[in-house]
C-alpha cells in the first residue's frame, strides 16, 4: 500500500490535490509554534517594598501571589532615580557605569555602557521605553531604543503609552512610573499621599497588564524607597526595594530567599527573551523559574 507521502506526491504529479497525511485514519495537525518570549519591565519610582500592603494595591498583591517575589531587594548607593534605573537596565554598579548624577545632564557625560535595550537589538529583538521623567533621556539619547516615549502627563497617561507599545509587539518594553516619587517628596514616604500615589500607581499597572499576552514575563521593581521627605542614603528604608516576576516558566507564589539586587534585572530580562549580558555585575534569578 502506497503511503500518504506517496499518494500526495502522486497526485501533484497527475494535476490532482494531494491527500491529507494521516495516522491512524486522523488527520495530522502541525504543532503550532510557540510564539516568542516577551519581557515587560514596570519600574514604580520611590516604591517602598513595605508600601505595597500598606496601601490599597489588588494589582500587585494578585501579582505577588501568581509570582516568584522578594520584598528584600536591593538598589544601588546612591540610592537615585537615574544612577539606579543606570544599574537596573545596564547590570552593573555605578562604579562601572559611572552615571552618579540625578538629572538628564548629558555635559556631564553619556552613557557608554551597553544597556539590555542594546543587548536587546543585537540579538534581533526590538524595545521600547515608556517614561515619566525627562531625566530618561539619557537613555532614549543612546540610539539602542527602537521606540521612546516620555511623558510629563503623570502615571495614568505612561500607562496609556504603555499599552500602545505593549499592542505594537515590542520584545522588550521598559515602563517607569515616575508620581509615586513625587509625592513623597512633596508629602512624606508613607503618607496618606504617599499611599494614594501608590494605589494609583497599582491602578495603572492593572489596565496594562491587562494588554499582557500570555507569553510575556512581567517584573515589577522600584529604583529604591524613600523616608520623611527625600532618599539617596544607605538608609535601609532607601535601599530596599520590591522585585516581582511572573510568566510563563515562574513560580507561583514563590518567595525568594536569594538576595537581589537592581542590577540583576536587566541580565534576568535578557535570559527571558534569550541573550546573555556580558561583563555585568548582575545574575540571573534562577531560583524564579520552574
Amino acid at each position: 500500500m502506497a503511503t500518504a507521502a506517496a499518494c500526495a506526491l502522486a497526485a501533484l504529479a497527475c494535476g490532482g490535490a494531494p491527500t491529507t497525511p494521516t495516522v491512524s485514519g486522523s488527520p495530522v495537525v502541525a504543532a503550532t509554534p510557540a510564539p516568542p518570549p516577551r519581557v515587560l519591565i514596570v519600574s514604580i519610582d520611590g516604591l517602598r517594598a513595605d508600601a505595597i500592603f500598606a496601601a490599597e494595591t489588588p494589582t500587585l498583591r494578585g501579582l505577588v501571589a501568581r509570582a516568584s517575589y522578594s520584598l528584600a531587594a536591593q538598589t544601588i548607593n546612591p540610592s537615585n532615580t537615574l544612577p539606579s534605573h543606570t544599574s537596573m537596565l545596564t547590570g552593573v554598579t555605578p562604579a562601572v557605569h559611572r552615571i552618579t548624577w540625578d538629572e538628564y545632564l548629558p555635559n556631564n557625560g553619556r552613557l557608554t555602557v551597553p544597556t539590555v535595550f542594546a543587548a536587546a537589538r543585537l540579538a534581533g529583538k526590538r524595545s521600547a521605553m515608556v517614561a515619566g521623567k525627562e531625566k530618561f533621556r539619557t537613555f532614549q539619547e543612546t540610539g539602542s531604543i527602537d521606540a521612546g516615549v516620555i511623558t510629563n502627563r503623570g502615571d495614568a497617561d505612561v500607562a496609556n503609552q504603555a499599552i500602545l507599545q505593549i499592542d505594537a509587539g515590542f520584545d522588550l518594553v521598559f515602563v517607569h512610573l515616575g508620581d509615586v516619587d513625587l509625592k513623597g517628596h512633596e508629602k512624606q514616604w508613607m503618607s496618606n499621599e504617599y499611599l494614594q500615589r501608590v494605589r494609583e500607581a497599582d491602578a495603572a499597572i492593572g489596565r496594562m497588564l491587562l494588554a499582557v499576552p500570555s507569553h510575556m514575563t512581567v517584573i515589577v521593581t522600584a529604583d529604591h524607597g524613600g523616608s520623611e521627605l527625600g532618599h539617596g542614603t544607605t538608609n535601609p528604608l532607601h535601599m530596599t526595594i520590591p522585585w516581582i516576576i511572573a510568566g510563563p516558566g515562574v513560580k507561583s507564589g514563590n518567595q525568594l530567599s536569594v538576595r537581589i539586587n537592581t542590577y540583576d534585572t536587566a541580565v534576568t530580562a535578557g535570559y527571558v527573551l534569550g541573550f546573555r549580558m556580558a561583563d555585568v555585575n548582575g545574575r540571573v534569578v534562577t531560583e524564579a523559574f520552574q
